[in-house]
């Protein structure tokens, strides 16, 4: 029988009952659907983390306090306290790191900003005027503070474009002042922390950078002196990264050596395995974050999956039916020369036709879940070509292997005793 005539069989024997084929085809429309939205998630966070990774700087190196991890990655900055201000001087040393272009510390934290009536929590990043540099972040009004303000801690601060947007509007904040109030320890580990207030000239605003992968505003910050950081606002020299730019992006490696070198010397330690910081490059971290994303990827696709392996048991459940209540049918084209094998081809082409046909409803229902997704929450999903073509071939592969054993039965049936069948 040929390929068409078969196909047009399946059809004419699906549409004669459309309510059971579109309840099958449900089933699968669901489990690919599923498949597609939940693809689409992980490769749009892998997608936004990556990017975010590679907007942090240029050929980024960053020294994390606390000892290296494997298979994870690691916890967020600043959960350690074994880097301090000194380490970052002595990276900063002439010839201590000579393939890096810059190197800038970071010591940050959480404080209430309040102008006026305005009351704003955000966080308070005390670096060096090498930030520009190392996160090719520049300034869009007013300056950066200078190497002389961080000599003398002196009070005064660059705003990110959200932050001086919530607390001055559409005005120019350069050269107003904004309040943090802060708590900072007392002389005590069993004292109450004392709660404070520094007031700081706002002598720049950083230009935009946007949401850093839907997750969180890159743009709601304060930048201060970092001396100003550690000994007016939170009274701790322990930072919590050490950033480095490397001359170009051949030279990455290099000075992940020789920061490594550096610092194994400052904190006095022999063995590099027993080191209590980490060392990485923007590619250590892409590597990392990839795979953790790649898993998260799987296993959210094993959950669509098994919706549809639930949705190819229908198949199989709803072909047998279908083979039992046409049983006179197939003996009857059997006595009419039909062969096992054009019996089997039309019932395994009625079983991929459903398949196929909630393979692409579902997809569409896939994207559509996707988009909604990614309007209503700050989770990105890209629907990529090749998850699309991938959940056809699979919806195909399920027609076949639920559809064979039904098919089967149907072709094996003797003629005469499908014709006496009731």
């Amino acid at each position: 029988m040929p390929l068409t005539e078969t196909l047009a069989t399946a059809l004419g024997s699906l549409t004669a009952n459309r309510l059971r084929a579109a309840l099958t085809i449900l089933g699968v429309m669901i489990g690919v659907g599923a498949v597609i939205a939940m693809v689409a998630v992980g490769q749009g966070a892998s997608n936004s983390i990556q990017n975010t990774l590679q907007g942090l700087g240029t050929n980024l190196v960053t020294v994390s306090p606390g000892a290296p991890t494997t298979g994870i990655v690691r916890a967020a900055a600043g959960t350690g306290t074994t880097l301090t201000i000194s380490d970052s001087t002595a990276l900063e040393a002439a010839g201590a790191v000579p393939d890096a272009a810059a190197v800038e510390p970071e010591l940050s934290g959480r404080v209430q900003i309040v102008v006026g009536g305005l009351n704003e929590n955000t966080q308070v990043t005390g670096t060096t005027p090498a930030y520009q540099l190392v996160r090719n972040w520049q300034v869009t009004s007013g300056g950066f503070f200078t190497d002389q303000d961080v000599t003398s801690a002196s009070p005064v601060a660059v705003l990110g474009s959200t932050t001086a947007t919530n607390l001055f509007g559409a005005n120019d904040p350069v050269g107003q002042y904004v309040t943090l109030r802060f708590s900072q320890a007392g002389g005590g580990g069993a004292q109450r922390p004392n709660l404070r207030s520094l007031r700081l000239r706002v002598v720049g605003v950083l230009e935009s950078k946007g949401q850093a992968g839907g997750f969180f505003n890159r743009d709601d910050q304060i930048l201060v002196p970092v001396t100003t950081a550690s000994a007016r606002l939170f009274g701790r020299d322990s930072l919590s990264s050490i950033n480095l730019s490397a001359a170009s992006s051949d030279q990455m490696a290099n000075v992940q050596l020789e920061a490594t070198q550096v610092l194994l010397g400052t904190h006095r330690i022999g063995d590099p395995t027993q080191a209590d910081f980490t060392v990485q490059t923007q590619a250590d971290l892409l590597a990392a974050t990839s795979t953790s994303t790649t898993t998260l990827t799987i296993l959210l696709a094993a959950i669509g999956g098994i919706s549809l392996l639930v949705g190819g048991i229908g198949i199989m459940n709803i072909m047998l039916v279908s083979v039992t209540e046409r049983t006179r049918e197939i003996g009857l084209r059997k006595a009419l020369g039909a062969s096992r094998g054009d019996v089997l081809k039309q019932f395994l082409a009625e079983a991929v036709t459903l398949t196929v046909l909630g393979g692409i409803t579902g997809t569409v229902l896939g994207a559509l879940c996707a988009v909604g997704i990614s309007s209503l929450t700050p989770v990105p999903a890209a629907v990529s070509p090749i998850s699309v073509a991938l959940a056809i071939a699979v919806s195909v592969v399920v027609g076949l292997v639920f559809g064979l054993y039904p098919a089967r039965r149907a072709a094996m049936l003797p003629p005469i005793v499908a014709l006496r069948a009731e």
